[in-house]
Order: C-alpha cells, then structure tokens, then sequence
C-alpha cells in the first residue's frame, strides 16, 4: 500500500544497502570530496540501524551505536563528553537522513526518530543519546528534548556550525507525545510496526518553527 509506513530494524544486508543508498542520495551532494558517510558502515554492525519505508522505498533512516560498543564517530572526532565515556547507557545517535515529504505527508525524520526511540526505550539498555549536527537543525532536536552541551565548532571539510547535542531518551517520547505522535508511541510500544495514514493524520502535529530532525 502506498499510503503505508513501515517501520523496521536493519536485518539483512539488503536492508543496510537501502540505508547506505539514502545516506548516498543526501550526504554526496552536500559533501562530494568527502567519504565519512560511507567509510564508517562497519560500525553499522555495533548497534542498531532503522528504517522507515513508504510504498516501496526507504524514506528515513538513523543509527545508534553504544559508547561503549566501538570508537564512535563523535569519539573519533574529539566530540564526546568526558562524562559520558564508558557509560554502556549511552548511545550515539548518527546517520539520520530523511527524503523530502510532500504535501500531505507527513514528516518522515520526525517519524522514524519518535518510532526508533520508544522502540529503544522498550528494549535496549539505553537512557541517553548524545550526537553532533549543523546550527540548523538544532531546533527540531531542541523541541524534541535534546541540550546542547558543546558549539558551535567546525568539523573539517563540513563546516563551521556544529554543535554536540545530548537528549534523555524517556523525555524524548514525552515530548514527541505532547506534540501529537502519541497514538505512534503507544502502539509502537506494544510491538505495531506498520501505520496507515488513517493511524496517523488525525493526530499527529509538528510544533511550530521546530524545524526538522537530521544531521
């Protein structure tokens, strides 16, 4: 169904090849003399890859990785907090990249990002989060709980504007839930994995000027 969403967890290579295929399609442009993106895939295998497709295509896709787990991406660029190294608690999240929604679509990284961390939330031995992104995308994280602890600061060859976020998971969902996502978040936490447009178009809004969420 074309109005389906589906909501899942990389299983097969199959699956992280369509996730390696969005991260493609929206971090090349941005970054052409660049392979950070790519080079890294191995420590898709250290945590936990989601996805959200529509029809018959991935729309949405992010990855969290323990602290623990690996050398990280934020720990190889001198970003994590010292007070949160070696807390198997915390997670990184990264990878976040979304297509563009349209119309009456509804918003696909905020989606997948409510989806994924109530997920975890019910099944991971995770309480935090902590990641980088571009002063642009700082509202969207901000309304969705995250702090800013460290920027802005530059990345080489990605620019000058980053900043080191960190967000309570369980105040993630609470937020997400205040904002309208809470039919999601509920029947996600029972298991449910595939919504309709009619499970969500009634209920779901995004606060205003909150921009999106992505790296």
């Amino acid at each position: 169904m074309e109005d389906l969403y589906r909501f899942s967890l990389a299983q097969h290579i199959e699956d992280l090849s369509e996730a390696h295929a969005l991260r493609l399609l929206r971090y090349e442009p941005r970054f052409p003399e660049s392979e950070f993106w790519w080079l890294d895939k191995d420590r898709d295998l250290q945590g936990k890859v989601f996805l959200l497709r529509k029809g018959d295509r991935v729309r949405a896709t992010l990855r969290i990785v323990p602290v623990t787990a690996c050398t990280t991406e934020i720990e190889e660029l001198g970003l994590l907090p010292d007070e949160l190294k070696g807390d198997s608690t915390v997670w990184e999240l990264g990878r976040l990249v979304s297509a563009p929604s349209h119309g009456r679509d509804l918003p696909y990284s905020r989606l997948l990002f409510g989806w994924a961390s109530q997920w975890a939330l019910a099944n991971l031995p995770i309480k935090k989060v902590v990641s980088y992104c571009r002063g642009g995308k700082l509202s969207g994280f901000e309304a969705s709980g995250a702090k800013v602890v460290a920027g802005p600061y530059a990345i080489p060859e990605r620019g000058d504007d980053y900043y080191t976020i960190v967000a309570d998971v369980a105040e993630v969902v609470q937020r997400l839930s205040g904002y309208g996502f809470g039919p999601l978040l509920e029947a996600t936490a029972a298991g449910k994995m595939d919504f309709s447009m009619e499970d969500l178009i009634g209920e779901t809004r995004v606060p205003s000027g909150s921009g999106s969420v992505g790296q």
